[in-house]
């Protein structure tokens, strides 16, 4: 025996396997969200920089000045609550990988009742987290909708009467 350490339990790799499944399926689809809100970043970067670069070649006084001024707002603020869910979609996937890790070392080593606890505490945690990025995305796409009314707001009336079609 090895000083104090508590001597590993006999357990089938098969249970070991078994018991991460469901951990490692929020994994993938943490992993597929955060795809998701990457892809979605990029995209919204790209027109953001559009837009700007845009209002650099507008004069002050054109029609077309205020609504590239509300535009970008929306599409920094949309920006910045996107990148807010990414950090915490990503620290929910370390807290769910750290949940499987202690999951296994619970098995490995059941008398040690911490692995247990952050094991819990981890998934719990990511749980948690990814709701949190759920709900800013969420509010993210809410503020999408406004993108539609600044991008009409210089036509003139019978032109947005075409659009609400």
């Amino acid at each position: 025996m090895m000083g104090n350490l508590p001597r590993v339990a006999e357990y089938k790799l098969t249970d070991l396997l078994s018991s991460a499944g469901a951990t490692i399926g929020v994994i993938i689809a943490g992993t597929i969200f955060l795809q998701f809100l990457s892809t979605k970043f990029t995209e919204l970067g790209g027109r953001y920089r559009d837009l700007t670069r845009e209002y650099r070649g507008v004069d002050g006084e054109h029609i077309r000045h205020g609504p590239l001024q509300s535009q970008i707002r929306n599409y920094r603020q949309r920006l910045i609550l996107l990148n807010r869910a990414s950090w915490l979609g990503a620290v929910a996937l370390l807290c769910f990988l750290a949940a499987v890790l202690a999951g296994g070392l619970s098995l490995a080593y059941p008398p040690v009742r911490a692995f247990k606890a952050v094991g819990t505490a981890g998934l719990a945690l990511g749980l948690l987290l990814v709701a949190a990025a759920v709900t800013l995305e969420l509010a993210e796409s809410i503020m999408a909708r406004k993108e539609i009314l600044d991008e009409i707001s210089d036509l003139d009336d019978d032109a947005k009467m075409v659009s609400h079609r």
